[in-house]
């Protein structure tokens, strides 16, 4: 299917402001997201609807949300309000199905948040309901969203077409630090809207990456890209391209679980490109992987132990796994 029409608008989907536990307005907020040249922003404070419809500020669309908060997972809805206020019942199984049946009755998309977080998994069945999206990266990298990343293609090897997301989870600047954006999520849609951003994450028309100013991965199959399904018989080559590709950086191609690509990178490269075989239906996905070097190594483990709670502290992890740059949604195999 081409998509010559569609464009990608790079945008944060979740992000808190003073009125739950972060530390700016929502006008502070907004401003700032425009600063690092985002396109769209999704408001997603716990319990608390801080946009009551969706808008433009400017040139930013600025996309009506809240995050379901409780300690058996959290929930981001995106889109159109909660159909009914806090505080939310939020005890059992039923009351997840409940809600989340509501919010998808009324419109809305639904994304899992973080599931394997340390501090705050998702405890229930993560397979028992209908989510649009699931959030893969949240915040900056670390070993939860290599977890998170494990769950997630294991759902797309059994035929589950559930979309990744990314999201900075933002509360605040630490010691003058923003984290906000980290990650970014690219998505390709017909145009800047709310009906047609939300529409493409729903798609899995999206890439996530380090940051803003981080490179993209655009990944083909002949006219398809990302969400897209592509027949075999058609054409049996991916194509990538890569931006901004970091020395020592892995470019990686799987077809399903099968890597039918890999390039470590020797020197930074604006532009980077290749091509692969597809060898078998089902999908095709990208990624940049990295090992962090022995200093780094030693003090992110250093800062797990110490910020990610019981699990954390009881970890004997000695190196941390490969991590990830930028990764993209699946083209379909048919």
């Amino acid at each position: 299917m081409g998509i010559s029409m569609k464009k990608w608008y790079k945008g944060d989907t979740h992000l808190h402001t003073t009125n739950s536990d972060g530390a700016m307005s929502v006008d502070t907020l907004i401003s700032e997201c425009k600063k690092i040249g985002l396109e769209y922003m999704i408001i997603t404070d716990h319990n608390y609807n801080s946009v009551e419809k969706s808008y433009y500020d400017g040139d930013m669309l600025v996309i009506q949300g809240q995050e379901l908060t409780h300690e058996n997972g959290h929930v981001n809805v995106w889109g159109e309000k909660v159909p009914h206020e806090p505080p939310h019942q939020l005890e059992t199984a039923d009351d997840y199905a409940d809600i989340i049946a509501k919010c998808k009755e009324a419109g809305a998309t639904v994304s899992m948040n973080h599931p394997f977080c340390s501090n705050c998994p998702f405890l229930l069945d993560m397979e028992a309901y209908p989510f649009d999206c699931v959030e893969v990266w949240n915040t900056i990298q670390h070993s939860d969203n290599v977890k998170n990343r494990d769950w997630w293609v294991q759902q797309l090897l059994k035929g589950h077409r559930i979309a990744a997301v990314g999201g900075s989870d933002h509360h605040r600047y630490y010691a003058g630090i923003s984290l906000l954006a980290v990650p970014t999520t690219y998505v390709l849609a017909e145009e800047k809207t709310k009906d047609a951003i939300l529409q493409a994450l729903r798609e899995g028309r999206s890439v996530v990456t380090n940051s803003p100013k981080a490179g993209m991965i655009y990944l083909t199959v002949g006219d398809s890209q990302v969400g897209d399904t592509a027949k075999l018989s058609d054409c049996k080559t991916a194509d990538i391209k890569v931006t901004k590709l970091k020395k020592g950086h892995r470019v990686v191609i799987y077809n399903n679980d099968k890597i039918i690509y890999k390039h470590v990178a020797k020197k930074y490269t604006e532009e980077f490109y290749a091509s692969a075989e597809i060898t078998e239906p089902g999908f095709i996905r990208a990624e940049i992987e990295y090992d962090l070097n022995p200093v780094m190594d030693k003090l992110m483990i250093f800062g797990e132990k110490t910020f990610m709670g019981k699990r954390g502290k009881e970890t004997d992890t000695k190196k941390m796994p490969t991590l990830f740059w930028a990764f993209t949604n699946p083209i379909w195999i048919e």
